[in-house]
């Protein structure tokens, strides 16, 4: 009983943030559905019980493991520099972004190959979000109507680029970073 007293309990966010880590790394593995439930279980040191007690489905630990990479880091990043200049603002919001995609490329080239899956599953077409964020932001920056889609193009290639030729040199980033918001920037003037 005493060795029970010592050991802490999880919170149930950490114990969901256990589960959702370990889900992840399956997933990577091998695919949405080459995961079972009791695989994602295991790799966490839970039950199959545990796990359904906090998340119903295997789709809901999907879902939830890819949102924080898809939606919230990009609209937190949009908040942020709804301060800056053009300039700052377009710079920060690439750079903050592959940061992101390079330290995640594995969950981002998964998210990628499961994008039909996505579909079946009835979410909403995550691609078709971020281009709204996105261009949203493009507008908000001073991009003409007519440039958009460059603009949008340019910015997305730039962005998965890093999925398949990750890099996490800060200054590599960031010089980068800077010859592509000159040329987003000079170009759509």
């Amino acid at each position: 009983m005493a060795n029970k007293d010592l050991q802490k309990r999880m919170t149930k966010e950490d114990r969901r943030k256990q589960i959702l880590d370990a889900a992840m790394s399956v997933f990577v593995e091998k695919g949405y559905n080459g995961t079972t439930t009791l695989e994602i279980a295991e790799a966490a040191g839970i039950s199959e019980v545990t796990l359904f007690r906090h998340f119903s489905s295997k789709q809901e630990l999907f879902l939830e493991g890819i949102k924080p990479i898809l939606y919230s880091t990009l609209e937190e990043s949009i908040k942020t520099s709804k301060e800056m200049e053009s300039e700052d603002k377009l710079a920060y919001i690439l750079y903050e972004r592959i940061k992101l995609i390079s330290s995640n490329y594995k969950v981002v080239k998964l998210i990628l190959m499961e994008t039909p899956l996505l579909s079946e599953l009835g979410t909403e077409n995550f691609i078709d979000k971020i281009f709204g964020i996105l261009k949203s932001m493009l507008k908000e920056i001073g991009i003409p109507a007519e440039n958009e889609d460059f603009a949008l193009r340019l910015l997305m290639g730039s962005i998965l680029s890093f999925v398949y030729m990750h890099d996490t040199n800060e200054e590599s980033i960031k010089n980068y970073v800077s010859k592509v918001t000159s040329l987003i920037l000079n170009y759509c003037d």
